[in-house]
């Protein structure tokens, strides 16, 4: 009978071929994103009847991401349930597309609550936007690129096994100057760096920093989804220097990214101020994604 397991690089493998059968999916999925987060909580994972089943554990939260693959969705879900049910404990099923969305309000009428939340929708954009910022609506971030070019001695750079310890250095700068009330979820952040830092060749990251006077004041990384899609899964730059974000945004896709059509960017997690920069980039896809809680007993 198929098990879920603690996740593991091994898990890569399989975890990737399932993915390979899906022509969409969000930024949940990645292998290297559910291997990082095993610092943060407990995950195990699983190949339920042809279906990649993740679940996360925090305190006494319990979350499922939404089964995905070409296996069979039906008996996946009911693989939650009854792992669910053993359990013991409430739990949510996340992530779940709009498609998986009216599967699962047709074949478990009744069951779940189901809810679209906005909170976790993808934001997706073009790469070329992205590297151009053609047109007046991009023209504040050209504005802002230009002051640092201007006033910078910059250099870009691919992030290598060489340069992640100046990386790690920059994170732990970035976070002393965060605001406190910020710090705990800051240091789990660090942490799940930290694991894909050890990693990351294993992993398949690919990553791109700043430099300025020589230091590292800015990087990003993240790994790819599919043949045209690149998901960015961490970005830090000092907010101090104007211009530090959008040119590492600009410079990671320009030098790394430019073969993909799409550029995955995550969600914004319900932040104002983080959706606001992202809406400022202008998605060209807001993926939308649903939550189903347990309304009755199956």
């Amino acid at each position: 009978m198929a098990e879920l397991h603690e996740v593991r690089l091994e898990d890569k493998k399989w975890i990737n071929e399932i993915l390979s059968e899906v022509d969409f999916f969000t930024c949940e999925y990645p292998f290297g994103n559910v291997f990082s987060y095993g610092v943060k909580m407990d995950i195990t994972v699983g190949n339920i009847e042809g279906c990649l089943v993740t679940k996360c554990v925090q305190d006494d939260y319990v979350m499922y991401c939404c089964p995905i693959g070409k296996g069979n969705m039906k008996k996946a879900v009911e693989f939650i349930l009854n792992d669910a049910k053993k359990d013991g404990r409430d739990f949510e099923i996340f992530g779940i597309s709009p498609d998986s969305a009216e599967f699962i309000s047709k074949e478990f009428s009744g069951v779940f609550d189901i809810s679209l939340e906005r909170d976790t929708f993808d934001y997706i954009y073009l790469s070329d936007d992205l590297i151009n910022l053609s047109g007046k609506k991009y023209q504040p971030k050209r504005n802002h690129i230009s002051f640092f070019m201007r006033n910078n001695n910059w250099e870009y750079e691919r992030i290598t096994k060489e340069n992640i310890p100046e990386c790690l250095e920059m994170s732990k700068a970035w976070l002393e100057g965060a605001l406190e009330e910020y710090k705990a979820d800051l240091e789990a952040e660090l942490k799940i760096i930290e694991r894909v830092f050890d990693n990351y060749d294993e992993l398949g990251y690919v990553g791109g920093l700043l430099r300025a006077d020589g230091k590292v004041i800015a990087y990003t990384m993240g790994e790819r989804m599919t043949d045209e899609m690149f998901c960015v899964h961490i970005e830090k730059a000092f907010s101090d220097i104007r211009g530090a974000y959008p040119m590492i945004n600009q410079q990671f896709v320009k030098n790394e990214l430019s073969e993909y059509k799409y550029i995955n960017r995550e969600d914004d997690t319900g932040a104002e101020n983080l959706r606001k920069a992202k809406l400022s980039y202008y998605p060209a896809i807001l993926a939308e994604k649903y939550e189903a809680k347990l309304k009755n007993a199956y």
